[in-house]
């Protein structure tokens, strides 16, 4: 089992690994456009890591202020407005805002709150432990998903090692 601070640490550089791939582009065009028909554009993986943040954060503060919650309750979580001509940039810096909050709640919990209960939005039982580790997976799948688009698109950054093969 992964401990606390390794867990906080992973959710907060998953903002460098896309600011690595994403801030050195000059062409737009190769983070708007998606390899093949069909697939999600960098940019549109970056909008869904952020509105998947907006949704989970929700719920980690809840399990972390009251007793064994009932999620449900949190109700639809308004998503930051996406308009087409946001540039990437820009999409990260919703989700750098929306991540920075996720880790400074973990960060701040005592070792005993990561084992806290409620109940999910499926009716299953869930703890703040396995909600930042649903994180994790999550980010790693689509970081994976964004290095695949931009070798695609030729245009991973020189310096940045892929989390897929080329």
């Amino acid at each position: 089992m992964e401990r606390e601070e390794q867990i906080y640490l992973k959710l907060f550089h998953m903002l460098n690994y896309l600011s690595k791939r994403v801030s050195s582009q000059r062409d737009e065009a190769r983070l708007t456009r998606p390899a093949e028909r069909g697939e999600w554009s960098v940019r549109e993986v970056i909008v869904h890591l952020r509105d998947h943040e907006a949704r989970t954060y929700p719920k980690l503060h809840l399990l972390a202020t009251a007793a064994h919650p009932d999620l449900r309750r949190i109700g639809e979580v308004r998503l930051t407005d996406y308009h087409p001509e946001d540039s990437t940039l820009t999409v990260i810096s919703q989700f750098r805002r929306i991540r920075q909050s996720t880790v400074s709640l973990l960060r701040e919990l005592p070792r005993d709150a990561w084992d806290r209960t409620g109940v999910d939005t499926d009716g299953t039982t869930v703890t703040i432990r396995q909600l930042a580790m649903e994180l994790i997976r999550h980010d790693a799948n689509h970081l994976a998903q964004i290095d695949a688009t931009l070798i695609a698109r030729n245009a991973l950054p020189f310096n940045v090692e892929p989390l897929v093969a080329r």
